[in-house]
């Protein structure tokens, strides 16, 4: 008399178990490259965004505003040209963004029309990332993009 039983043997169960974690390896190992990519693409927005802010700040309050890098404690600066005043913002960033001031020097200010004193570019890097973020001389006009 044959019994017939249903369910899966141990060997088919560990199997499956061994394939389906192989696959979530695979996965899984693609997502750090994924997430330094993304750290780097907010870093050039958070930029561009603060430095419309500075660009703003100084066309409201008709009043000249500095941007200064400092690239060796990984923060930047946006302020009032007066020293006495304290600084509108202090950003610090990720210690793997690297900063590469190609034609703007340390620091640049915008007039009280909202036009910079200079304009260039910058290289926003890390890993196998980076941007180029271009203030246009003039208009103020500023541009990011993927390299």
């Amino acid at each position: 008399m044959a019994r017939y039983q249903k369910g899966f043997t141990l060997l088919e169960s560990l199997t499956v178990l061994l394939i389906s974690s192989i696959m979530m390896i695979c996965l899984f190992a693609g997502l750090p490259s994924a997430y330094e990519k993304r750290i780097v693409q907010h870093f050039a927005a958070q930029l561009e965004a603060d430095l419309l802010f500075a660009q703003q700040s100084a066309f409201v309050q008709n009043k000249k505003v500095k941007v200064l890098f400092d690239t060796d404690h990984y923060k930047y600066t946006i302020k009032p040209a007066d020293e006495s005043l304290p600084p509108y913002l202090v950003r610090e960033y990720d210690h793997k963004i690297d900063i590469k001031k190609s034609t703007i020097g340390q620091h640049f200010t915008y007039s009280p029309s909202g036009a910079p004193n200079q304009g260039g570019k910058l290289l926003i890097n890390a890993n196998k990332t980076s941007f180029e973020l271009t203030i246009y001389l003039g208009s103020g006009r500023i541009n990011v993009q993927k390299k």
